[in-house]
């Protein structure tokens, strides 16, 4: 393509003689223009490869103004056609830095030759140019800086990304406070100085200081080079910013940590699904070694159950490209494992699949501890039996079953007879040795779909379904109650316990579990009123008696913090001469509605609720403030006996109370004789050591209704007994039943023989009195005499001196 050249002449015939000699040389002439101004718009708008200026142009702008502006905005080269050559012209051209300056007149030849050099110029520096720009474009699009420092002059050049890499702008190598030097860090800088100045080449990465403390990383290149002909030597460098690399590795080489540390085992796969990586902890989990796992699918030989087909699809379409949850996992020898497993998705920039990671963790201990809160939440820490909560569960579970196939369920509450005695008594180790023994004897006789729940204490509950007959659970309550009372094997002793069972049925006698348990616990009641070693089924009146019984325990809580209870004394009588010589005190409830409540009605509540301790604390207070006033009254000789029951006499204060008692009142030791049954003294051990602590405050201690308990008779000569009461069950046969007339003979010999005093209990009639004074029983009491009345009815006895029947030989 020819040269494109434009004329600037302002006379007319020049420019077209001008315009012919250069087509006849083969160039073309793209516009012709006489002014500066139309010269720099025509050059912008048709971008000419060369301009044949004329300096003179007369009016406005002259031609080295117009070069000059053409040179700035358009770069077009211009050579100057001109028959001026004086110095202030010359130095106006030179300043727009022609590509040429020729004088008119000039030959054609010489014109062609101008131009041609003045392309040719252009043309190199054109390739500069374009060198010098790919340098440039080469610089950013690598976020390079390039810098130079001159050693003779102390200088130092930047291009490109150095400012910005640096966090501002260098002006030398070093010592001066902006110098290139003092960007770096100062733990980098000594020795990156040094490497600089040793004309070495060198490749570093170096910290760098940011603002507000920043630091960042910048990766070094710099050579030394010679000066050419004998100039100064020069320094040049490139650097770039490494900061997110480096901080990019940092973290490849935290996850290679945790990818090599971490408990949990790992598997990476590629878009196939086949593994391409696995940490230590996946073979330690597993079993596998990574060759082994290398390129082979997880759901072939670690899951257990494979992923579904539409696992990975679903995965895909996730938005938050992840998957988690439990799933089981083999191990190498064939053994399962529960597993947490999580799946994700890694991505590239464009959205396609490159990795699956798979984390998974053994989670068998969690799942052992969750059996195991399980068991104990659902079970009894000592018996091993089901506790409340699986009673509740259970029994719920067992009743929609029993709606549903319309079948019987029995629900069987069992209550252990005299256990606090010997927990009391044995100490807590030896009774839960006793509750382990029963619930073991428990679980031999019951069917595998009974249920056995211990509720606490020495309470528990069978539940029984699918029972055929009503019978069944009279047979299995049967069982029951001899395999509890056969003896058990304590570590200090040998005991025997016997039970209470309540038997209630659904649909029978409740519909649902609140009422069954209701109704099981009743019939329990019902059945340790009538002689407990029983079982009883319930029915609809004894829920009354239940009903009545929490109303007597609860009232008699109120009498007690309302002084609502009363003592009444039946005298004891000197069967010889008819004398009143002691008073029994005897506890009465005056009822606001029932009235005067007699012992038998509220005892047995009062025994097994536990009240019997303080209304028997207030008896023993009360008793002895009324001999008090007898005594004050001048009936100094009067002896009062007071009943302490079994609860009392294990109570490890009972001795201290009874001797604030006496010291309170002040009534002689000797007038106060505490009344104890032989149920109470079972623990001979015990209560031997009790019975002699209380013979040493002076009292008188009585055995209360003789013949009736179970201990041996032989031991009566290890207590420190003074008197022995003859139950009223064995006097009332007397004369005529033989049974009572030998047992009552019998229990007056070994009295006269351990040298104990008598007393008769229930003495109703003349011939029993004369039976008992002919046997030689000393002392009697009963209706024959005076019923139990208040302390003013036998005050007015006392003094009318009053004597009372006499028994006759």
């Amino acid at each position: 393509m020819n040269p494109r050249i434009m004329i600037v002449e302002d006379e007319r015939i020049v420019a077209l003689d001008l315009k012919h000699s250069l087509e006849f040389l083969g160039y073309t002439v793209v516009a012709v223009a006489a002014r500066g101004a139309d010269a720099v718009l025509a050059v912008a708008q048709q971008r000419p490869d060369l301009v044949l200026m004329d300096i003179n142009l007369g009016e406005g702008m002259d031609g080295t103004e117009a070069a000059q502006r053409i040179r700035e905005q358009s770069r077009v080269p211009v050579v100057f056609l001109t028959a001026y050559a004086e110095d202030k012209t010359l130095e106006r051209a030179e300043q727009s830095m022609p590509y040429g300056y020729l004088l008119k007149p000039f030959e054609l030849r010489e014109l062609e030759a101008t131009i041609r050099m003045a392309l040719a110029r252009r043309q190199a520096e054109l390739e500069v140019e374009l060198a010098e720009e790919r340098l440039r474009l080469a610089l950013d699009a690598a976020a390079l800086g390039v810098w130079e420092w001159d050693a003779s002059s102390d200088s130092f050049e930047w291009e490109g990304h150095l400012e910005g890499i640096l966090g501002g702008q260098p002006r030398f190598l070093r010592g001066e406070e902006d110098a290139f030097l003092n960007f770096i860090h100062e733990e980098d800088r000594e020795a990156l100085a040094v490497q600089l100045l040793s004309g070495q080449s060198i490749s570093a990465t170096v910290r760098t200081h940011h603002g507000r403390g920043h630091i960042g990383w910048i990766e070094l290149h710099a050579k030394r080079y010679a000066g050419e002909h004998g100039g100064g030597e020069r320094l040049i460098g490139v650097v770039r910013d490494v900061t997110e690399r480096r901080r990019n590795e940092e973290r490849l080489r935290q996850a290679s940590v945790v990818f090599n540390t971490t408990a949990e085992g790992v598997l990476i796969t590629g878009p196939d699904r086949k593994v391409v990586s696995s940490n230590p902890a996946f073979c330690m989990l597993t079993g596998y070694s990574v060759e082994e796992a290398y390129g082979r699918d997880p759901d072939d030989f670690l899951h257990a159950r494979r992923h579904s087909d539409q696992f990975y699809p679903r995965l895909l379409e996730m938005r938050q490209g992840y998957w988690h949850g439990e799933v089981t996992c083999r191990r190498r020898d064939g053994t399962l494992f529960p597993a947490w497993e999580h799946v994700c998705v890694v991505r590239d920039n464009p959205g396609e699949v490159v990795n699956y990671i798979i984390t998974f963790s053994d989670i068998s201990q969690i799942r052992q501890a969750e059996q195991q809160i399980n068991h104990l939440a659902y079970h009894d820490a000592l018996t091993g039996l089901g506790n409340r909560h699986q009673l509740d569960d259970r029994l719920e579970i067992e009743l929609e079953r029993a709606r549903l196939v319309e079948q019987r369920l029995g629900v069987m509450f069992i209550d252990l007879d005299g256990f606090k005695l010997i927990n009391d008594t044995l100490g807590h180790a030896a009774g839960d040795v006793l509750l382990q023994t029963v619930a073991q004897r428990m679980k031999t006789l019951l069917r595998r779909t009974d249920i056995a729940i211990r509720l606490g204490g020495d309470e528990f509950v069978v539940i029984v379904p699918d029972a055929q007959r009503i019978d069944d659970y009279a047979v299995l309550a049967g069982k029951l109650l001899d395999a509890i009372r056969d003896a058990i094997q304590l570590p200090s002793d040998r005991v025997n316990i016997s039970a209470s069972i309540g038997i209630a049925v659904f649909p029978d006698n409740a519909k649902d579990r609140h009422a069954l348990m209701k109704a099981a616990d009743s019939a329990m009641y019902d059945a340790k009123t009538h002689g407990r070693n029983r079982f009883a089924f319930y029915s609809p009146d004894m829920a009354e008696r239940a009903h009545e019984r929490m109303a007597m325990e609860q009232g008699l809580m109120q009498a007690i913090q309302q002084q609502a209870l009363r003592l009444h004394y039946q005298p004891v009588v000197a069967l010889e001469s008819g004398r009143m010589i002691g008073m029994e005190a005897l506890v009465r409830w005056q009822h606001p509605e029932l009235g005067l409540v007699p012992p038998a009605r509220f005892i047995p509540v009062a025994e097994e609720s536990g009240l019997i301790e303080p209304i028997g604390e207030w008896v023993l207070q009360e008793a002895c403030r009324q001999t008090r006033r007898w005594q004050d009254e001048g009936y100094p000789h009067i002896r009062m006996a007071v009943n302490v029951s079994v609860r009392q006499m294990m109570n490890d204060h009972l001795v201290e109370r009874v001797a604030q008692a006496l010291a309170e009142t002040g009534i002689d030791p000797q007038c106060l004789e505490l009344e104890i049954t032989e149920t109470a003294i079972q623990s001979i051990e015990h209560s031997r050591e009790r019975l002699r602590q209380l013979k040493g405050l002076g009292v008188m201690i009585a055995i209360d209704d003789f013949g009736t308990g179970f201990s041996s008779l032989s031991l009566l000569k290890h207590l420190p007994i003074d008197r022995i009461k003859i139950d009223r069950s064995f006097v009332t046969g007397l004369p005529s039943d033989g049974n009572d007339v030998a047992i009552t003979h019998a229990i007056v010999a070994l009295a006269h023989s351990l040298h104990l005093e008598l007393t008769a209990e229930g003495i109703e009639s003349t011939d029993q009195l004369n039976h008992l004074h002919q046997l030689g029983v000393g002392e009697g009491q009963g209706y024959l005499f005076r019923r139990p009345e208040p302390a003013d009815a036998l005050t007015e006895l006392l003094r009318g001196g009053h004597r009372f029947q006499a028994g006759r030989q």
